[in-house]
């Protein structure tokens, strides 16, 4: 199953911000990855460029057929003397927490995303750039918001994503006053880890399907967020993303066939682990 990277790479962002949704913003994009690109010292000489291309390519060349990727800094010296230099927008540059312009980096993924993406993007982020501090995070968010939302961020994106704190608010809360009711040990779920034999996605499906075969309680007594919650418990996996899944309904964005496959595999593999009890006199 594919999985979305939502870590904040320059290659990609510039890509979405150059379709055609959001290009009337792009010269103000390209201002702000110029600078981004000068922070971090990535100007690039004319043979850094042709050094990826074949022979025969030129500069004048290269810059018509890529017009717009590279823009030009100030000349720097290369072997003693003073030489033009340039900045590629289109980059593979990874951009951290403490990189100037992060927050600016991570409203335009943000605005790139689906809405049914959001929840896990901030999942993503809250672990792998804020080491599971949802303080610092909520006051990260709140701040990008009020300083994107007229930009940047729609009123979708916006309560999505006030809604995804609040949630995570109130179970933080609820923890703060239940302490026993968190899990010692437990490991925070990662793409591939292999900790159960069903990924996010499938999991959901098996929920689903559970539903629809009167296994488990129908929508009408079991709702979207309680079932996150079992799920998480039995699971591991986000109790948010699956909320937020299993309201989608069978169309969760990034199942393939080779989900439901996976899927029908590992309800075979159960009913032979049954099968010798029912065939016991």
């Amino acid at each position: 199953m594919e999985i979305l990277d939502y870590e904040l790479l320059l290659n990609d962002i510039t890509f979405g911000e150059s379709s055609k949704p959001f290009l009337k913003d792009f010269e103000e994009y390209k201002r702000t990855a110029y600078l981004f690109l000068n922070h971090q010292g990535k100007h690039l000489f004319e043979s850094d460029i042709l050094e990826r291309y074949s022979d025969g390519m030129t500069l004048e060349k290269l810059f018509e057929l890529n017009s717009g990727r590279f823009l030009q800094g100030a000349n720097q010296k290369k072997d003693g003397v003073q030489q033009k230099t340039w900045y590629d927008i289109w980059g593979m540059y990874k951009i951290e927490k403490q990189d100037s312009f992060f927050d600016f980096f991570f409203a335009c993924k943000l605005r790139q995303l689906s809405l049914l993406d959001i929840e896990s993007y901030l999942d993503f982020h809250l672990q792998d750039n804020f080491d599971n501090d949802k303080k610092s995070f909520f006051q990260f968010l709140n701040l990008t918001i009020k300083k994107f939302q007229s930009t940047l961020l729609n009123n979708d994106i916006v309560e999505t994503t006030n809604e995804w704190i609040k949630s995570h608010a109130e179970i933080q809360a609820g923890l703060d006053k239940n302490p026993d009711e968190i899990i010692k040990g437990r490991k925070q779920r990662e793409s591939g880890d292999k900790l159960t034999c069903l990924s996010q996605n499938q999991t959901v499906l098996l929920i689903e399907f559970m539903q629809k075969a009167g296994i488990i309680l129908d929508e009408d007594y079991l709702n979207y967020t309680q079932a996150g919650k079992a799920l998480n418990l039995l699971t591991g996996y986000s109790p948010h993303t699956i909320r937020q899944q299993l309201g989608s309904k069978g169309y969760i964005e990034g199942v393939k066939h080779e989900d439901f496959k996976e899927l029908y595999e590992a309800i075979q593999n159960l009913s032979k682990l049954i099968e010798p009890h029912v065939r016991k006199k």
